[in-house]
């Protein structure tokens, strides 16, 4: 395999932002700083108390506003609140004018006078504003309080803390009512108060190429007093060669407040040629970029010997702050024990994509390293039957996912929480009651480290108890201050035998599809979600039991022999009457059978086939009554005129005259 240090001349780099500095020139013939000149950043007030800081990253704002209230008129000077960013960066702080600008709401009053001053103090160096001598008069309703704080030029030594306070000496309410309030508002979007200043917010060093085979792999690094926060909480960060945005994944490792993000290049034309290559970082939404680029000549191979993908020789990071996806697929069987007791076989799937799948390939290459500083999580897994020669190759060779394999049924718990952020105890169960446990590795048919999905799969069976509620799954995810997962897929099946059932399912959240299905041969119930994020909460329960009214079979045999006996009761109780309606009121059977296919509990099985019996019950009593047939009377001839006669009484003896000769018939038998 070809690896090479580009043939990298620095001819020049420039610097294109107008924050930036001018013109930057290589410092060493590995990297050079492009970036950045001090440029102008809010700082959104967040927190409260102890925790009250100043942020320049818009996604630290919350769903909970932070509020001071005052209720009652203030005569003398009171800290309103006080804010704190720590390790301002080191560099030239221009002089000019700041601005604090806090929201706030006024009820119950007319207004509010106020006499209130704002101070941000920088290591020595204190800066102050004030309302008017006179007072300021903030009307009832919204509004925002702001201070123009004018700022001299001074050099901040990079470990000076920029602490803003705001404090009040005299609030008279004007026209106040008996609950008159007067209340400071910060901490979320709409209430995105913020002090906007001009200070050094980072470096950016663009570092040589390097070339293996036909790949190129371009890096920049980002030196900054919020470290990882920089790239996971910006708004974006792209490279660009030649004027045209380099496509895929970058590989982001991380060193104190250093974060390196390297992109693989696979445009080059073969042999020497120059490329120009431009980083853009958007540091707040809205605002225009940080920018820097370097002009570097280089030279590719067509060896075909890269991967595609940057092998970073340190760990790399789990996520960018975006977050990487995350699909998750879990099959159980519900079954009758040996002991008549409950057996549920689990399979969870769980497939990590993009900035995970990486990191967690380049640690599997990396077991048993004692050279390399690895995180606790990947550290925890020993060598075990892996080489030298297998360890660190950019391939994962059987032994290593061997390895990963055995050693997981005691390292899985730590693995899901610390290295993917996963509650195992609310997505698997606790690992102490399975009774059996296997983990299988799926490396989705790319054995290479790179930017690939990858599937570890649990294999578990355990008891359960027979009627009592069973938690399947409940928030998993654990939150993180930059998202490991973007996006969460669901898939959840479980299945009962003919024996056993499956009752009371549900899950009490509305993004997440629940069906519930019953055959004579098992009850299927499914949960599926999409798109969910790290902070959805959730909790699909079900109750499993072996009751024979709950089962499957059992109920649907009862179910049948239920809807026969009504129809016969129904058939008894029509008798001499008419039966059309009650043969059309069978329409009513796929009513019963609906409610014993989408799963209902057996008592709304059985009331279904109550109500049916009743329809049918009344309807076979108030049927009109069928008309009876003539009867037919015997005749008898006259033994004088051999007339016929019909004999129309059944008394005996009884007599007739014959319609023939009027004679006296007497019939007597």
């Amino acid at each position: 395999m070809l690896r090479g240090i580009a043939v990298a001349l620095m001819m020049a780099v420039t610097v294109c932002s107008p924050l930036l500095i001018g013109d930057a020139r290589a410092q060493s013939t590995e990297e050079s700083l492009v970036c950045c000149a001090p440029g102008e950043v809010d700082l959104y007030l967040v927190g409260s108390d102890s925790s009250a800081s100043l942020t320049p990253f818009s996604a630290e704002l919350g769903d909970d506003v932070q509020r001071v209230v005052v209720e009652s008129s203030v005569t003398g000077q009171e800290t309103l609140g006080t804010w704190l960013m720590p390790d301002l960066w080191a560099g030239e702080v221009p002089g000019g004018t700041w601005q604090f600008a806090i929201n706030y709401e006024i009820s119950n009053a007319a207004g509010v006078q106020i006499n209130a001053t704002a101070t941000v103090d920088i290591g020595s160096k204190s800066f102050t504003a004030s309302t008017e001598p006179s007072g300021s008069f903030l009307a009832q309703g919204v509004g925002t309080l702001t201070f123009d704080i004018d700022v001299e030029a001074f050099t901040s030594s990079g470990n000076s803390n920029i602490e803003l306070t705001l404090t009040a000496q005299a609030i008279a309410f004007q026209v106040p009512g008996s609950d008159a309030s007067f209340e400071l508002l910060w901490g979320t979007e709409d209430e995105d108060s913020a002090l906007t200043a001009t200070i050094p917010l980072l470096d950016i060093w663009m570092i040589e190429p390097e070339v293996e085979g036909d790949d190129v792999y371009l890096a920049v690094r980002l030196d900054s007093p919020w470290g990882l926060s920089t790239l996971s909480l910006s708004d974006s960060i792209s490279l660009l060669v030649n004027g045209r945005e380099v496509t895929g994944d970058p590989i982001e490792t991380a060193a104190d407040d250093t974060v390196r993000v390297t992109w693989t290049w696979d445009g080059a034309a073969g042999g020497v040629e120059t490329i120009n290559v431009q980083v853009e970082l958007v540091f707040q939404p809205g605002q225009s970029a940080l920018t820097g680029s370097g002009t570097y000549e280089i030279e590719t191979f067509d060896t075909g010997g890269g991967t595609g993908t940057y092998y970073p020789p340190d760990e790399p990071l789990r996520t960018d702050g975006s977050g990487s996806r995350l699909d998750v697929s879990v099959r159980a069987e519900l079954e009758s024990g040996a002991n008549n007791d409950l057996i549920l076989k689990t399979t969870t799937s769980i497939t990590m994509s993009d900035e995970v799948a990486f990191w967690f390939r380049w640690g599997l290459d990396h077991l048993g390293d004692d050279v390399t500083p690895l995180s606790p999580t990947l550290e925890a897994f020993s060598a075990g039957g892996v080489s030298d020669d297998e360890r660190v190759s950019r391939s994962l060779e059987s032994v290593e996912v061997a390895e990963f394999e055995r050693q997981m049924v005691n390292l899985g718990q730590l693995f899901l929480t610390n290295g993917l952020g996963l509650d195992s105890d609310e997505l698997l169960g606790e690992f102490r009651d399975f009774d059996q446990l296997q983990i299988k590795l799926d490396l989705m048919g790319e054995s290479n480290v790179v930017n690939h999905p990858v599937t570890v799969v649990f294999f578990t069976t355990q008891s359960v108890e027979d009627g009592a509620k069973l938690t399947v799954l409940s928030n998993f995810i654990v939150v993180q201050p930059a998202p490991i997962w973007s996006s969460i897929n669901l898939d959840v099946e479980y299945a009962s035998s003919m024996l056993t059932g499956l009752t009371l399912s549900d899950v009490n959240n509305d993004d997440l599809a629940l069906s519930v299905a019953r055959t004579p041969w098992g009850d299927v119930v499914t949960v599926r979600g999409e798109g969910l994020s790290q902070d959805d909460k959730f909790t699909f329960s079900t109750i499993p039991t072996s009751a024979l009214t709950f089962a499957p079979l059992p109920l649907a045999v009862l179910t049948l022999l239920g809807c026969a006996a009504a129809m016969l009761i129904g058939l008894r109780l029509s008798r001499n009457r008419r039966r059309t309606y009650l043969y059309l009121e069978m329409v009513l059977m796929p009513v019963v059978g609906a409610v014993f296919v989408f799963g209902f509990p057996p008592n709304f099985v059985g009331g279904a086939v109550v109500a049916v019996a009743l329809v049918w019950w009344v309807t076979a009593i108030g049927s009109p009554r069928m008309a009876a047939p003539a009867r037919v009377w015997p005749t008898v001839a006259c033994p004088k005129c051999s007339t016929p006669n019909v004999v129309d009484s059944d008394e005996r003896p009884f007599r007739l005259n014959c319609g023939g000769c009027a004679r006296v018939i007497k019939i007597e038998g």
